[in-house]
């Protein structure tokens, strides 16, 4: 082990820079005149470093562009007129009337619903770029039109006051109106029972009717088709016989023998009058078959609407029956319902006042010196409203950066997608940062896109960053690294401590007495960045980083 001699210097680059242009600006004010040597000095620097113990992994490089998310506040305060939303409640009626309309009893106001509320942007207190925290002022609202909103919804407050007033009295008058309805609905009958049998019934008779003359029509068709089947296969039999008669006439010489051609002769005219006659029969049965399958079509039919009228007059008849029944079995419920609809109303009312003064509370916390203030903390990327825009609901104010988006988009053959899917973890090198880890996650892999000029189909894979993302700025180079291939726990030190002499690997490494020596190593897996120390290092040891700084 060969011991060093040398300075140690600490990183002091920004205060020698800092002495240097003291140095020119008091030479130039002293106006001596006196040339600075254009020889440029070089200064080492260290920065130490320990060997770690831990996994090391290679993968697929592929380098992109940082592209960091936004985020927008909007105004999300509510300025919206007050409607009343018990305006619209119902009640009992005198008569036992089910949810007779209060009409304008109930006097909810909604005067306010048709105006617009906008605010106007009377200065605005932030530029693109701009670096803001929680709190900042965004911008500031001309008086005249905080004043005009807060009016009305002092308005919204005094109208909601008033229909609050109004539907607590309502609420009295119901419960008396549904007394009332009480008393006269518990006189009903027992008619209702008895009317919703008749109707039942006299639909139930029709169906009955319908089935029984469709009975007997499929009996009468089962005789028919019995009887086809008999003309039929007496019809097959005489063919046959006529054929015999024929040949046997057709064969008989009537010189010869006139006697048994007159007998054959006879017997084929009386064979062919019967197969007209069962052809006849066969004819006139299909016939009659065919017209009484359309009557029972017909009757199917006719049926199928029976007991849809039957299905659909239940329905109406025991609602007509309910509704008989309500009105004296049930008036005790009635009347409940009645008096908790009532309540449900002034309920409404009574949240419509508190709506209303939440609203004007509200617009008063958040404006209360004119100003819209930021919600978050980060970098002006975009002032959408300038002085006199307007200011309502949902109107945007500014987008920020947002430092939980940030994102690095690379194109990967697509013949690599065998290794990476979504959610795989990634290595980040970030040029502008070289001494700092970055790491990663796949968070999305788009669709293929083959390029003509190289002859290859890529994909579009885009990482999401981890770590200390604040920082980083849109459009930085980063490489991306997804993993392929990973070793098992071994001593590593960076890439950047190594020097390599005459085919040996060595690093500086700092003794526990501060002095400084040169340890030959053997080296092993690398993954770019970092490289295995197989042996003349272990975990913890101080190794040093040189760099070499000019000083002008």
């Amino acid at each position: 082990m060969e011991k060093l001699k040398m300075t140690w210097i600490k990183e002091k680059k920004a205060p020698l820079l800092i002495v240097s242009g003291l140095c020119l600006v008091l030479a130039a004010g002293l106006g001596t005149g006196l040339w600075l040597a254009s020889e440029k000095e070089e200064e080492v620097t260290y920065r130490e470093v320990q060997a770690e113990y831990g996994e090391l992994t290679v993968g697929l490089e592929e380098s992109g562009n940082v592209t960091v998310g936004t985020t927008e506040q909007t105004f999300d305060l509510d300025l919206s007129a007050y409607t009343g939303s018990s305006s619209d409640g119902f009640s009992w009626g005198q008569g036992g009337g089910i949810f007779q309309g209060m009409g304008g009893q109930s006097g909810a106001g909604s005067s306010g619903s048709s105006s617009t509320r906008n605010l106007i942007i009377e200065e605005v207190l932030i530029t693109e770029g701009q670096e803001i925290a929680q709190g900042d002022a965004l911008y500031r609202i001309t008086q005249e039109s905080m004043d005009s909103i807060r009016e009305e919804l002092c308005s919204d407050v005094s109208e909601a006051e008033v229909t609050l007033a109004k539907t607590q009295t309502q609420k009295q008058l119901t419960e008396l109106e549904a007394k009332q309805a009480y008393e006269t609905n518990v006189a009903y009958g027992t008619l209702a029972d008895a009317e919703y049998e008749n109707s039942v019934q006299e639909l139930q008779d029709a169906v009955t009717e319908m089935e029984e003359q469709i009975t007997e029509l499929q009996d009468e068709l089962t005789e028919l088709n019995t009887q086809l089947s008999e003309y039929q296969a007496d019809l097959e039999m005489e063919k046959k016989v006529l054929e015999n008669g024929e040949y046997v006439v057709s064969t008989t010489d009537m010189v010869s023998d006139a006697y048994g051609w007159i007998t054959a002769e006879n017997a084929r005219e009386e064979a062919a009058q019967v197969v007209e006659g069962l052809e006849e029969s066969v004819e006139d049965t299909t016939d009659t078959i065919a017209e009484k399958q359309k009557e029972l079509e017909a009757l199917e039919k006719s049926l199928t609407g029976a007991r849809r009228d039957l299905e659909l007059g239940i329905i109406e008849a025991r609602a007509q029956l309910e509704k008989r029944n309500l009105k004296y079995k049930n008036a005790e419920e009635i009347y409940n319902v009645s008096v908790e609809l009532s309540s449900f109303e002034a309920k409404n009312a009574q949240e419509d006042y508190e709506d209303a003064a939440s609203k004007l509370n509200g617009f008063d916390s958040y404006l209360a010196d004119r100003t819209i203030r930021a919600e978050n903390n980060g970098v002006i990327t975009e002032c959408p409203l300038e002085a006199g825009d307007v200011v309502n609901t949902g109107s945007s104010l500014a987008v920020l950066n947002d430092y939980d988006e940030v994102t690095v988009s690379v194109s990967v053959e697509e013949a690599e997608l065998a290794n990476i899917k979504e959610g795989d973890a990634v290595n980040v090198y970030i040029a502008s940062y070289p001494d700092e880890d970055f790491t990663g996650t796949v968070d999305s892999i788009g669709e293929s896109a083959y390029n003509s000029s190289t002859g290859t189909a890529y994909v579009e894979i885009t990482v999401k960053l981890g770590g200390e993302t604040s920082k980083l700025y849109e459009g930085m180079t980063a490489q991306v690294t997804f993993i392929t291939k990973e070793t098992e726990t071994v001593v590593y030190v960076s890439n950047r401590a190594v020097s390599r002499e005459n085919g040996k690997s060595y690093v500086k490494k700092k003794e526990a007495d501060g002095s400084i020596t040169r340890q030959e190593i053997i080296t092993g897996f690398s993954d770019g960045v970092n490289v295995e120390i197989k042996e003349g290092l272990s975990e913890g040891d101080t190794v040093l980083i040189e760099s070499k700084v000019s000083d002008s």
